[in-house]
Protein backbone atom coordinates (compact mmCIF):
# COMPACT_ATOMS: atom_id res chain seq x y z
CA UNK A 1 0.00 0.00 0.00
CA UNK A 2 1.25 3.49 -0.78
CA UNK A 3 0.08 6.52 1.15
CA UNK A 4 0.87 10.69 0.10
CA UNK A 5 2.27 12.08 3.85
CA UNK A 6 4.48 15.33 3.13
CA UNK A 7 4.63 17.14 6.17
CA UNK A 8 7.75 19.33 7.77
CA UNK A 9 7.13 17.96 11.14
CA UNK A 10 8.86 14.92 12.24
CA UNK A 11 7.20 14.48 15.31
CA UNK A 12 3.76 14.30 13.16
CA UNK A 13 5.63 12.40 10.97
CA UNK A 14 6.49 10.33 13.62
CA UNK A 15 3.04 9.70 15.07
CA UNK A 16 1.20 8.75 11.61
CA UNK A 17 3.96 5.97 10.98
CA UNK A 18 3.44 4.66 14.52
CA UNK A 19 -0.36 5.00 14.19
CA UNK A 20 0.09 2.80 10.90
CA UNK A 21 2.68 -0.05 12.41
CA UNK A 22 -0.51 0.28 15.36
CA UNK A 23 -2.96 -0.88 12.24
CA UNK A 24 -0.85 -3.22 11.02
CA UNK A 25 1.20 -2.08 8.72
CA UNK A 26 4.92 -1.16 8.37
CA UNK A 27 6.69 1.35 6.33
CA UNK A 28 9.62 -0.06 4.23
CA UNK A 29 10.21 2.89 1.93
CA UNK A 30 9.88 6.80 1.87
CA UNK A 31 10.03 8.67 -1.83
CA UNK A 32 9.18 12.61 -2.00
CA UNK A 33 6.12 11.80 0.07
CA UNK A 34 5.50 8.67 -1.06
CA UNK A 35 5.60 5.88 1.90
CA UNK A 36 5.04 2.64 0.86
CA UNK A 37 3.65 -0.08 3.94
CA UNK A 38 3.32 -4.02 3.99
CA UNK A 39 1.56 -6.02 5.75
CA UNK A 40 2.74 -6.49 9.09
CA UNK A 41 1.55 -7.47 12.75
CA UNK A 42 -0.62 -4.86 14.61
CA UNK A 43 1.94 -3.19 16.89
CA UNK A 44 4.84 -5.12 15.44
CA UNK A 45 7.14 -2.17 15.42
CA UNK A 46 7.88 1.45 16.64
CA UNK A 47 9.15 4.27 14.23
CA UNK A 48 11.43 7.27 15.01
CA UNK A 49 12.94 9.54 12.82
CA UNK A 50 16.20 11.54 12.86
CA UNK A 51 18.68 14.00 11.69
CA UNK A 52 22.10 13.27 12.26
CA UNK A 53 24.32 15.74 13.37
CA UNK A 54 26.95 16.79 10.16
CA UNK A 55 26.81 19.82 7.54
CA UNK A 56 24.90 20.16 4.63
CA UNK A 57 23.58 16.79 3.37
CA UNK A 58 26.60 15.17 4.88
CA UNK A 59 26.25 13.28 8.14
CA UNK A 60 29.04 12.98 10.51
CA UNK A 61 30.36 9.61 11.18
CA UNK A 62 27.67 7.72 9.66
CA UNK A 63 29.33 4.38 9.61
CA UNK A 64 29.86 4.66 13.45
CA UNK A 65 26.02 5.53 13.62
CA UNK A 66 25.48 2.54 11.44
CA UNK A 67 27.11 0.27 13.70
CA UNK A 68 25.52 1.49 16.63
CA UNK A 69 22.09 1.14 15.71
CA UNK A 70 22.38 -2.82 14.55
CA UNK A 71 23.99 -3.21 18.12
CA UNK A 72 20.58 -1.74 19.80
CA UNK A 73 18.16 -3.77 17.45
CA UNK A 74 17.63 -0.74 15.36
CA UNK A 75 17.07 -1.10 11.75
CA UNK A 76 17.78 2.12 9.23
CA UNK A 77 15.14 1.58 6.39
CA UNK A 78 15.76 4.73 4.99
CA UNK A 79 18.33 7.80 4.95
CA UNK A 80 17.31 10.79 2.44
CA UNK A 81 21.01 12.36 3.17
CA UNK A 82 20.90 13.53 7.05
CA UNK A 83 17.43 12.30 7.52
CA UNK A 84 17.15 9.43 8.85
CA UNK A 85 14.02 6.41 9.40
CA UNK A 86 14.98 3.59 11.53
CA UNK A 87 12.61 0.84 13.33
CA UNK A 88 12.55 -1.32 15.92
CA UNK A 89 10.70 -4.46 16.96
CA UNK A 90 7.96 -3.75 19.89
CA UNK A 91 8.61 -6.88 21.59
CA UNK A 92 12.29 -5.92 22.26
CA UNK A 93 11.11 -2.73 24.17
CA UNK A 94 10.44 0.70 24.09
CA UNK A 95 12.81 2.83 21.38
CA UNK A 96 13.71 6.20 22.04
CA UNK A 97 16.74 7.48 19.81
CA UNK A 98 16.83 10.44 22.44
CA UNK A 99 16.21 10.15 26.22
CA UNK A 100 17.56 12.84 27.61
CA UNK A 101 16.74 16.76 27.44
CA UNK A 102 19.53 18.21 26.03
CA UNK A 103 20.29 15.57 22.93
CA UNK A 104 16.44 16.24 22.40
CA UNK A 105 17.09 19.98 22.19
CA UNK A 106 19.95 19.07 19.75
CA UNK A 107 17.89 17.40 17.45
CA UNK A 108 15.54 19.94 17.16
CA UNK A 109 18.37 22.27 16.87
CA UNK A 110 19.54 20.81 13.74
CA UNK A 111 16.24 20.05 12.01
CA UNK A 112 15.61 24.03 12.60
CA UNK A 113 18.60 24.77 11.32
CA UNK A 114 17.63 22.66 8.13
CA UNK A 115 14.21 24.49 7.85
CA UNK A 116 16.30 27.90 8.59
CA UNK A 117 18.57 26.47 5.48
CA UNK A 118 15.29 25.31 3.57
CA UNK A 119 13.84 28.78 4.02
CA UNK A 120 16.86 30.95 2.49
CA UNK A 121 16.98 28.99 -0.27
CA UNK A 122 13.44 28.76 -1.13
CA UNK A 123 13.04 32.45 -0.77
CA UNK A 124 16.44 32.62 -3.07
CA UNK A 125 14.64 30.34 -6.11
CA UNK A 126 10.88 32.68 -5.62
CA UNK A 127 12.51 35.93 -6.82
CA UNK A 128 11.62 34.49 -10.58
CA UNK A 129 8.29 34.35 -9.45
CA UNK A 130 7.78 37.57 -7.99
CA UNK A 131 10.00 39.36 -11.05
CA UNK A 132 7.26 37.18 -13.17
CA UNK A 133 4.48 38.30 -10.99
CA UNK A 134 4.87 42.27 -11.40
CA UNK A 135 5.66 41.97 -15.11
CA UNK A 136 2.63 39.71 -15.73
CA UNK A 137 -0.12 40.01 -12.93
CA UNK A 138 -2.92 38.36 -14.40
CA UNK A 139 -1.09 35.55 -15.82
CA UNK A 140 -2.61 32.59 -13.94
CA UNK A 141 1.43 30.77 -14.57
CA UNK A 142 2.97 33.40 -12.63
CA UNK A 143 0.51 33.37 -10.00
CA UNK A 144 0.32 29.74 -9.55
CA UNK A 145 4.60 29.97 -9.27
CA UNK A 146 4.10 32.46 -6.85
CA UNK A 147 1.06 30.29 -4.66
CA UNK A 148 3.42 27.65 -4.78
CA UNK A 149 6.19 29.54 -3.15
CA UNK A 150 3.93 31.35 -0.58
CA UNK A 151 3.24 27.99 0.35
CA UNK A 152 6.51 26.42 0.80
CA UNK A 153 7.58 29.76 2.38
CA UNK A 154 4.42 29.63 5.11
CA UNK A 155 5.20 25.95 5.58
CA UNK A 156 9.08 26.36 6.74
CA UNK A 157 8.45 29.22 8.60
CA UNK A 158 5.91 26.63 10.06
CA UNK A 159 8.58 23.95 10.61
CA UNK A 160 10.76 26.74 12.05
CA UNK A 161 8.35 27.87 14.59
CA UNK A 162 7.54 24.37 15.77
CA UNK A 163 11.11 23.44 16.36
CA UNK A 164 11.60 26.80 18.49
CA UNK A 165 8.42 26.03 20.05
CA UNK A 166 9.81 22.35 20.63
CA UNK A 167 13.08 23.92 22.44
CA UNK A 168 11.76 26.51 24.42
CA UNK A 169 9.87 23.66 26.11
CA UNK A 170 11.83 21.15 26.40
CA UNK A 171 14.11 23.91 28.21
CA UNK A 172 11.32 24.61 30.32
CA UNK A 173 11.42 20.88 31.62
CA UNK A 174 15.37 21.05 31.84
CA UNK A 175 15.42 24.19 34.46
Amino acid sequence: MIRWKMTFDKDEEQDWLNDYARQGWAMVSFFVGMVTFVPCQPGEYIYQIDLLPGKGLWADNYEDYVIFMNEMGVEILQRWGRWVYLRKRAEDGPFEVYTDTASKIALYRRIRTMFVWALIVVGLCSGTAWSLLFQFPNDMGARALAGFYIVMIALMLRAVWHCSWKIRELERQES
